[in-house]
């Protein structure tokens, strides 16, 4: 039976990487992705959750069993869990019908079948995986994770390995089959497209901490640090120096938020198209502060790097104090063109990585 991941204060050291103390719930039949960064720990807290890792301080439950704690830390084979390696990490000279009857010695014959057909490789059933395509061995590693009917589904970035027009339908597979069996999934990615795709909720790390979590849709559209909206949502987190009771930013004045404390890393939040960008007007004076001048309230000049088509108008990438934005524009702009970026008001200011409002609560 499905179970739900409960970690409290969990500390795993890794030479002289440790990640956490840390603490997150997935509730029973939810699915969530650990995304980052490389080297952020994602690897290293699935390895703690499988039991390839010993976590230093905090406790691990797998629904009301304590699987890792002071004096207790059951190996992998005890924890009832399926992994799924990005590699697959099959045996080559197992068929496919082997390896699931190899998973699942009390599995019968036509049961294994049944499983392979549901993932779309049943006519592989007698076949090696060297002959296997990377989308092909990434279900057979899925079925086979599944066939034991474990309390715990572990992926480690599963779709790394498969070619992008096989994506879809592994995506499709792995969320009927999880949904199907109300199967408790957590995935470790560093890939958004991956996680957005796959989770109900999603943890954001970085350094070994984690930076917050919540319904995947929420961390997406309102993110609540500058970290996560940089690498859930691509958007541009510009710098700010105090100035009082505001900040200086590249776009001019911006209220500071009153939870930020002193010594808090504001960023000015821009997520893609969020800016819109105009020609700069031919021999504008400094004192100007036309749209099509030199930059008025809420406004910065940039310089164009790249102008494509989008559904509305055009895509284009800029560079303003050494970052990179994406903003629209209504007609076509030359790359190393000077142009007027405009910013919304309503931008909001985040801290880096140490969120200034409650989190929602997760649910299933």
């Amino acid at each position: 039976m499905s179970q739900q991941i409960q970690i409290d204060g969990l500390v795993c050291r890794r030479g002289a990487f440790q990640l956490g103390p840390l603490s997150l719930t997935v509730p029973r039949g939810g699915r969530c992705a650990v995304v980052g960064p490389s080297g952020s720990g994602k690897t290293t807290l699935l390895r703690c959750l499988a039991g390839f890792e010993r976590s230093s301080a905090g406790t691990l439950h797998l629904g009301d069993r304590l699987v890792a704690g002071p004096g207790t830390h059951l190996p992998p084979d005890q924890r009832r869990l399926g992994l799924v390696f990005q590699d697959g990490s099959l045996w080559p000279h197992l068929t496919a019908l082997q390896h699931l009857r190899f998973a699942a010695p009390g599995l019968s014959q036509q049961a294994a079948r049944q499983l392979l057909d549901r993932a779309g490789i049943g006519a592989l059933a007698e076949r090696k995986p060297p002959s296997f395509s990377g989308g092909e061995a990434q279900r057979l590693g899925l079925v086979r994770a599944l066939a034991a009917a474990p309390d715990l589904l572990l992926l480690d970035e599963p779709l790394r390995s498969v070619d992008v027009h096989q994506r879809d339908g592994l995506v499709l597979l792995l969320r009927e089959l999880a949904d199907q069996t109300e199967l408790t999934t957590l995935l470790v990615t560093h890939d958004r497209d991956e996680a957005l795709a796959l989770a109900t909720q999603i943890a954001v790390m970085h350094q070994g901490a984690l930076v917050e979590q919540g319904p995947a849709l929420e961390l997406l559209r309102t993110p609540r640090t500058a970290f996560t909206a940089a690498f859930l949502a691509g958007a541009a987190c510009l710098p700010t120096t105090a100035a009082g009771a505001t900040l200086d930013t590249p776009f001019g004045r911006w209220p500071r938020p009153a939870e930020a404390q002193g010594d808090a890393d504001l960023r000015l939040v821009l997520l893609p198209g969020e800016a819109t960008a105009a020609p700069r007007a031919a021999g504008s004076a400094s004192s100007s502060h036309s749209a099509h001048g030199a930059p008025g309230p809420h406004q910065a000049l940039a310089t164009v790097v790249s102008c494509v088509p989008a559904a509305h108008g055009f895509a284009v990438r800029c560079a303003l104090a050494g970052h990179l934005l994406t903003a629209t524009a209504a007609s076509p702009l030359s790359a190393g063109a000077e142009v007027v970026l405009t910013a919304p008001p309503t931008a909001p200011i985040l801290a880096w990585d140490q969120p200034l409002r409650p989190a929602s609560r997760l649910s299933p």
